[in-house]
């Protein structure tokens, strides 16, 4: 009954999404792309992780922003963006060990994304994450391109099974995540080359 709630309250969170005429006005627990760091974070708060081969963009995840829709939030940030602007910011949901869980949820929440944006362009994808070079780590993948003129902005609803060695290091998770264009082409061009 418990899973059941969270689904529910997690969907109708989504629901304000309907509003929205920009990427930059979906918001993951009151924040969005384009919002600074700094209004939800000192400077000292922020902890840089690099994980990608290029370090044009770090990783910043925190709890402190934590609900019953997620356990924690995970924001991408330019390096050396003085102004510490949001490119990227996902919701992340734990699954330890627990990836059919994960793929029953994300299957829930693409669905009722379906229903709210009908004209979207969406792609669904999975394989191997580059990440992994042993091809251990898995990944199941929704986007919704919401606007036409825009091939690279995106919303997204993933799954990532990561493989043992990994899973200590970042979990198996679902992700709601909004993703800006240039930080889009960034992870498709560059990030693991």
């Amino acid at each position: 009954m418990r899973v059941f709630i969270a689904i529910i309250v997690l969907i109708f969170s989504l629901q304000s999404w309907t509003k929205a005429d920009d990427i930059k006005d979906f918001e993951i627990e009151g924040m969005s792309i384009g919002d600074s760091l700094l209004n939800f974070f000192s400077e000292d708060e922020i902890k840089k992780t690099f994980l990608y081969k290029s370090n044009e963009y770090y990783s910043f995840s925190s709890t402190k922003y934590s609900s019953e829709n997620y356990d924690g939030i995970q924001f991408h940030v330019k390096n050396n963006d003085k102004t510490f602007t949001i490119t990227a910011i996902e919701g992340v949901k734990l699954f330890q060990n627990n990836i059919n869980e994960c793929i029953r949820l994300k299957k829930t929440i693409v669905n009722e994304l379906s229903s709210l944006f009908i004209d979207a362009k969406k792609i669904d994808d999975s394989g191997n994450h580059v990440y992994d070079p042993t091809g251990d780590s898995k990944f199941y993948r929704t986007s919704f391109f919401t606007s036409p003129e825009d091939k690279w902005s995106s919303i997204e609803v993933g799954c990532f099974d990561w493989s043992e060695k990994l899973e200590k290091r970042f979990g198996d998770k679902l992700t709601v995540g909004i993703k800006t264009q240039i930080f889009q082409k960034f992870t498709i061009e560059e990030a693991y080359k």
